[in-house]
């Protein structure tokens, strides 16, 4: 996928970077991110734990590839879309976060869409995503995906599925 993915407006998707970590969890700093999801703010130190694991782009065994993005708003960091995408040809898991403050705004919808896009200029035709069946915020920003939920739950989640192209 392209380095880095503009939209209309002052949203862009980059390559997560190791270095984002410390301004990466001030963004990801109020609890509230957490109540579907469960865990708690990371610090600095985790996020750069994590991204020198994900930034690597796959995993080690070779059956999944991971695509990590930054989500940018005139040059600071808001959140993160990420997606797993099996090398076998299944569809990609995608998710997203976007700090509290930039919530409502459509940044999410967004970051989603333009990777969404992204994969499927990649050849990647399907996505799925699981979803807290409270959390009304990402059902919103599933469905605008053109996302639908199906009767899979796992650990508590909804699946929902659909076609790249549709986003």
């Amino acid at each position: 996928m392209r380095s880095v993915i503009p939209v209309t407006g002052a949203l862009t998707l980059r390559p997560l970077r190791v270095d984002d970590a410390a301004e990466m969890s001030i963004v990801l700093a109020d609890r509230s991110l957490y109540q579907f999801t469960g865990g708690s703010p990371p610090t600095p130190q985790e996020l750069r734990s994590l991204y020198q694991v994900q930034t690597r782009g796959g995993s080690a065994d070779g059956t999944e590839r991971w695509i990590n993005f930054a989500v940018v708003v005139e040059g600071a960091l808001v959140g993160y879309v990420q997606a797993t995408v099996p090398v076998d040809g299944g569809p990609a898991e995608i998710a997203w976060v976007i700090g509290r403050a930039w919530q409502g705004r459509g940044c999410a919808t967004q970051a989603a869409r333009l990777l969404a896009q992204g994969l499927a200029a990649d050849g990647v035709d399907s996505m799925i995503a699981h979803i807290h069946p409270q959390h009304e915020a990402s059902e919103r920003i599933a469905v605008r995906l053109g996302m639908s939920p199906t009767d899979v739950v796992v650990d508590g989640e909804t699946r929902w599925e659909g076609r790249t192209e549709q986003a």
